[in-house]
């Protein structure tokens, strides 16, 4: 959960977040991932917020890797590290010393301004060679709305544009695909009710430097759903991740509102 979306206190977590937390531990599990980064310095999550989706992955990881997050919100104060039942989690406000076998950037390049230089500059400082670099983005500028300008978002992005913005820093695309495809057509269908009702109040200014500060009404954090519901939506979209899952390793791209790419520097891309 990003820190702007989180709440004073968080309660269930929002089905959605739950499902995208199952479908990117599976893919890294899946693909190797995990295993080669355990090997070349760990994982680095960057833009990690709450540090729940850290939290899976480390019940995943090898005790000994090392499992870093990033985000340029947490306070000067925040404990540098978290004992587990599998290991430690590391927290930092700046980056993280050291090269990391993967790379995790999910859901936080759409944050930033300069989308190519920020990409690039990780993948430089912290990509140890032959890792990994996981991202995704919100999909299709054309379903910006109300709810992105609320998150801080800069933008959205089509496949090939996020493709385009990756290998403009120097990756190379391994596997892609899209999530939450039933998701699509309803944000569609509310976008166009959005924008039949009028303009809305002019937003403020995003944070050039990442996720906006303070609390937000948009996002996973405003979930209030009860058990019942918080149940079943999560049971529905944990088996559409599934199948997100099998299509993406079939190399089979299925549109979905969020757009997703795990990519290898260019020339250690495995063929």
């Amino acid at each position: 959960m990003d820190l702007i979306e989180r709440p004073e206190h968080v309660g269930r977590r929002h089905p959605w977040e739950v499902a995208r937390a199952r479908f990117f531990v599976r893919l890294l599990e899946r693909t190797g991932v995990l295993a080669d980064a355990a090997g070349l310095g760990g994982v680095l999550d960057v833009g990690a917020g709450d540090a729940w989706l850290a939290e899976q992955l480390r019940a995943v990881l090898a005790p000994e890797a090392r499992l870093a997050c990033w985000d340029i919100h947490y306070p000067d104060d925040h404990p540098p590290s978290s004992a587990t039942g599998s290991g430690v989690i590391e927290f930092s406000p700046t980056r993280p010393a050291g090269r990391f076998g993967a790379v995790l950037m999910l859901d936080v390049v759409e944050h930033v301004e300069h989308d190519v230089a920020f990409v690039a500059d990780n993948v430089e400082a912290s990509l140890a060679p032959g890792g990994w670099v996981l991202v995704s983005v919100p999909a299709y500028q054309s379903l910006f709305s109300d709810h992105d300008r609320a998150l801080r978002h800069f933008r959205r992005y089509a496949p090939r544009a996020l493709a385009g913005v990756l290998e403009s820093a120097g990756l190379a695309v391994q596997l892609r695909g899209g999530l939450f495809h039933g998701l699509l057509p309803l944000r569609a269908a509310q976008l166009l009710r959005q924008r039949r009702s009028g303009p809305p109040a002019p937003p403020g200014p995003p944070d050039p430097g990442g996720p906006g500060e303070g609390p937000s009404a948009e996002g996973v954090g405003a979930w209030g759903g009860g058990p019942l519901l918080t149940r079943a939506l999560t049971a529905a979209l944990g088996a559409e991740t599934r199948a997100s899952l099998a299509l993406g390793a079939r190399h089979v791209a299925v549109p979905g509102l969020s757009t997703w790419a795990l990519c290898r520097r260019a020339g250690e891309d495995r063929t």
